[in-house]
């Protein structure tokens, strides 16, 4: 007598396999948000390079220009007070320090801690 046995998986199976790639979606779906706009502040950083006379600037206009290109990037984590700005021996130093937190399951969030900074020569 040749006894079958049932191969795959049952239906418990498949059900946790689903929970599990949702999980992971829903994961990847609330991180790519942070780490875009981290980008983005790291791009409108380094455009502080291409500005003219960048080194000459006052901390209140180099902060406008920045909070000006994250309104054209729709950066909203990064508040006036989170810019630093840092002038020695022909050397600007400007930082960005800010989190940004985003809801994953209702009393969890995810938290990104992110700390830029752009350093400009005098020419």
């Amino acid at each position: 007598m040749i006894i079958k046995r049932q191969a795959g998986m049952t239906g418990i199976g498949w059900l946790t396999i689903l929970a599990l790639v949702g999980f992971f979606v829903a994961l990847g779906l609330t991180i790519l948000p942070i780490q875009i706009e981290s980008y983005k502040v790291r791009k409108a950083l380094e455009r502080l390079n291409q500005v003219p006379h960048i080194t000459k600037q006052s901390k209140k206009e180099i902060t406008k220009l920045l909070m000006n290109q994250f309104s054209i990037e729709d950066v909203n984590s990064v508040k006036p007070e989170n810019i630093t700005y840092n002038k020695e021996k022909g050397i600007l130093t400007i930082g960005v320090k800010y989190e940004n937190r985003k809801t994953f399951i209702k009393p969890y969030d995810i938290v990104g801690v992110f700390d830029e900074e752009l350093k400009v020569i005098e020419r």
